[in-house]
């Protein structure tokens, strides 16, 4: 309730009036015919009209121009809504200035507040406060000054009540009633994405016909009314430290019960005050009952705490020939907040640039991880081989078993490298190629032409005419008419892995089965010949024709003995070998890699342009309207 209207006389014809209007009810004709129904323009900007060039006053267009290139330099570190704001209070003089008046987790109470801040105490209850006083279920409410009779469109977002106040009419006040959900579950996840000053100041208008996205609809201050204890608790969590910073922009109404004793008037600077709906209602029941009531009225007044709420509805609102001082706050705010979420973006690149590690610290870690891989490789490569090489199996393929072990050399010799061939050392290398990537390493090879480190390729065993044909000339060979396509370095002990079973296992399962052919042929023969020599030859002895088969079988196993043992130690050495070349070339491949360095290993900030240009946007936005504040 504004203070002068304690300082009003007791005895006042007029007590009875209706409500305060632009042409006072004693200075009206009561047979004065009724003003036209008038539409009073909305005060809400669809978010459609893009392309809305208003007249900016000439005193204005150097911080109207400053403050819309803000838009496109700090487009993702300004509230635009707010912004949207602040560029309509400059395109227009003594533009509307927009209070909030919300309660916490309920609109009652703050139908109640705002209706005490604006009513007459010297008229009846008027026609807009009964509609206020109804149930909140039809969502927010829009105070704008005007008649009671004004007509106006229908909004999905607000009910608009016109009221003829004079606190409305002098300042060129609209009060929203809305409520704040703080502790709504909603609340907790869009604290994520905004802070609780911009929840405050930007409240969530619900449109009633659908289930949409609430529309934003940014005010220059806000009243938070909460009710006992508890909502206050409430709201401290929600607002954490935010609110400090708003300044008089916000204000926190806490609903207590009425002290017993006169106590001190709150200081308009408390960021917090305590209040008594209750009381303030009953003294202004008490003063529209009865003039002579105006000492109770006073009395109540002054105990229900509102009066600081009435000082800070219109501080600010002074008109100026420059720029309005809540205007003014406005803008400061808005490029504090502009400066403060560039800073705090600022803090997180630096300390996530103190966190990453140098390239040559992640190269050194690089290298040392080869090296142990390489160590555990070569040491997995000669245990499992001496284990596999010393079992059972391998000892099936003896050179006297080979007659009936034939056809299980390709199955003995083919298990033998699938499950004892550098298996762990390949899963090792899968994980080494990841800590490279997440580094930002390639992970592709492409060889070059003329490579120094060609004669440490795998080679293949010797083929028929005894020469050794090697593993580089077969995909040299294979190709030589193909376009080299780069290979990522953890498969190439797979690739090696099937380069041995495709051309190790063939050749020796042929041999096999060779010398078992060549054996029996032999021992065939030298039999036929030993026969034919007993019943040819009369002189010869049986012992005599039999020594000749059995040089025959001699000579025949003996070389097969030699050759499948010189084979199967060939085969040996080979596989061996074959895994050593393996991991030689894939470390050195790997070191190549590291050493040629990482094009994902240095973190850069992309967003250090878009923050300088913004800081620009607001040093330029400062200066323009330090500049207006000084004319």
């Amino acid at each position: 309730m504004p203070p002068w209207v304690a300082s009003v006389p007791r005895a006042i014809a007029c007590s009875r009036a209706k409500a305060i209007d632009r042409v006072a009810a004693s200075f009206r004709c009561r047979r004065a015919v009724h003003p036209l129904r008038t539409r009073c323009a909305s005060t809400h900007v669809s978010p459609t009209a893009i392309n809305y060039r208003p007249n900016v006053p000439p005193r204005n267009q150097e911080l109207y121009s400053a403050l819309s290139g803000l838009n496109g330099a700090a487009e993702q570190y300004v509230n635009l809504s707010r912004l949207q704001l602040a560029l309509r209070g400059l395109a227009v003089d003594n533009a509307v200035t927009r209070v909030a008046v919300l309660g916490l987790n309920s609109q009652v109470g703050a139908q109640r507040l705002a209706r005490l801040l604006v009513a007459d105490p010297l008229a009846e209850n008027a026609d807009w406060e009964r509609e206020l006083e109804k149930s909140p279920e039809e969502g927010a409410v829009l105070l704008r000054f005007g008649d009671e009779n004004d007509a106006h469109a229908p909004s999905p977002l607000y009910k608009i009540l016109s009221v003829p106040s004079r606190v409305l009419g002098k300042h060129n006040l609209e009060i929203l009633v809305s409520t704040l959900n703080a502790n709504a579950p909603s609340s907790a996840a869009a604290a994520a994405t905004e802070s609780s000053k911009d929840a405050v100041l930007v409240p969530k208008l619900q449109v009633s016909s659908a289930r949409g996205t609430p529309v934003p609809y940014p005010v220059h201050k806000s009243l938070v009314l909460g009710e006992g204890l508890d909502s206050a608790i409430t709201f401290g969590q929600f607002a954490s430290d935010s609110i400090r910073k708003a300044g008089n922009m916000v204000k926190v109404a806490i609903e207590l019960p009425a002290p017993s004793t006169a106590s001190g008037a709150a200081e308009d600077s408390a960021s917090t005050v305590s209040i008594n709906t209750a009381t303030g209602t009953q003294g202004l029941d008490a003063i529209r009952a009865s003039v002579a009531n105006s000492m109770d009225y006073e009395r109540k007044w002054f105990a229900s705490g509102l009066p600081a709420l009435s000082r800070w509805l219109v501080s600010d609102l002074q008109p100026a020939d420059t720029i309005k001082p809540v205007q003014k706050a406005l803008i400061s705010s808005l490029l504090d907040d502009v400066e403060a979420t560039i800073t705090k973006e600022d803090a997180h690149q630096l300390q996530l640039l103190a966190s990453t590690t140098t390239p040559e610290q992640l190269n050194a870690e690089m290298i040392k991880a080869l090296e142990e891989w390489a160590e555990k490789s070569h040491r997995e490569l000669r245990d499992s081989l001496d284990e596999a090489f010393a079992g059972k199996n391998w000892r099936k393929l003896g050179w006297w078993k080979l007659f009936w072990r034939v056809d299980d050399v390709s199955m003995i010799t083919e298990e033998i490298i699938a499950r004892r061939w550098l298996v762990s050392a390949e899963k090792d290398a899968v994980y080494l190629a990841g800590r490279m990537k997440q580094a930002g390493f390639p992970d592709e090879v492409r060889p070059l032409p003329g490579y120094s480190d060609a004669d440490t390729y795998f080679k293949a065993p010797a083929d028929a005419s005894g020469h050794d044909v090697s593993i580089t000339e077969i995909q040299e060979t294979a190709l030589s008419t193909a376009v080299n396509l780069p290979t990522p370095w953890p498969a190439l002990l797979s690739s090696t892995r099937a380069t041995l079973l495709a051309t190790t296992l063939p050749p020796l399962q042929a041999l096999a089965q060779r010398l078992i052919l060549t054996t029996l042929s032999t021992t065939s023969l030298s039999a036929a010949l030993s026969a034919l020599l007993y019943v040819s030859v009369s002189t010869v002895s049986l012992f005599e024709a039999s020594s000749l088969a059995a040089l025959g079988l001699t000579f025949s196993l003996r070389r097969m003995q030699k050759v499948w043992e010189d084979a199967r130690e060939a085969w040996n050495v080979e596989v061996r070998e074959e895994g050593r070349q393996a991991l030689k070339k894939t470390e050195g491949f790997v070191r190549t890699i590291i050493n040629g360095g990482g094009p994902g290993a240095v973190v850069e900030d992309e967003g250090v342009e878009e923050r300088t240009r913004a800081r620009e946007a607001v040093t330029k936005v400062r200066e323009a309207l330090l500049k207006l504040s000084k004319e």
